[in-house]
């Protein structure tokens, strides 16, 4: 997959310096918010049940790299290699039962707040068509995000009551988990190449400024390597670049 990827960067970045009408060079930085769901399908032969993770708010992170922008007859096609970080929060209040004698169930309450943070270079191919001289601009493409670390930390309580009595609460204070890891991990495993695709717009502005708003969907490979976790992940990102240098026509 990586060589794929990078003979596609070479043959894309060939074609578009061949019939490129101006290159733009530039730096970026900004920040992202991430919000979604998670829902983990129950496991049987471990005794755990479906879980819902609902989303809790936005989570800050930040992205910083650089880009390169072929102006194309009216239309261009935009790379960037990014040093990215995404913070997803959630939350649960699962309730289920487990037996704890024969013909006698226990009945168990998982309240949990996660935050997961997730770091990746990312590689956006980003195709798009210029307005008002070039001034504002429109785009859409596919993200390649290579994981570094996926980090989930965990506080919360899971209480075991028996005929309404309360017999058991068990504390959740910091737990950490590397999603990284299939050991460590399980179910929940993050894939090492994300692929999102991206949709946004930019506004150039005087003194080299550019201003863009995209957002973002991990919609063609999705993020954990087994299918059967289910959920919804975006990524909103607002950053301000400095167009470096402006080559050709």
């Amino acid at each position: 997959m990586k060589k794929l990827l990078s003979l596609t960067l070479a043959v894309l970045f060939s074609a578009s310096l061949a019939f490129s009408q101006g290159i733009t060079i530039g730096v970026r930085g900004g920040l992202t918010l991430t919000s979604g769901n998670t829902t983990i399908p129950a496991q049987p032969a471990d005794g755990r049940p479906e879980i819902k993770n609902e989303g809790d708010g936005q989570g800050a992170g930040f992205t910083a790299g650089a880009y390169a922008r072929f102006k194309l007859a009216g239309f261009f096609l935009q790379g960037e290699i990014n040093y990215s970080q995404f913070l997803l929060k959630q939350k649960t209040n699962t309730a289920f039962s487990a037996p704890v004698l024969p013909g006698v169930n226990a009945s168990l309450v998982l309240d949990n707040k996660s935050e997961t943070t997730l770091t990746a270079i990312n590689i956006p191919i980003l195709f798009g068509k210029s307005f008002a001289g070039g001034l504002v601009r429109a785009y859409l493409g596919p993200s390649f995000l290579f994981t570094s670390s996926a980090e989930q930390v965990s506080n919360g309580s899971l209480t075991t009551s028996l005929a309404g009595t309360v017999i058991d609460r068990t504390e959740i204070n910091d737990a950490k988990t590397d999603l990284r890891n299939a050991d460590d991990a399980g179910i929940l495993e993050v894939k090492p190449l994300i692929i999102a695709i991206e949709v946004g717009a930019g506004v150039s502005l005087p003194f080299g400024l550019d201003v863009d708003l995209r957002y973002g969907v991990p919609a063609i490979t999705g993020v954990y390597k087994d299918g059967d976790v289910g959920g919804f992940l975006g990524i909103l990102s607002l950053s301000v670049g400095y167009r470096i240098a402006k080559l050709g026509l």
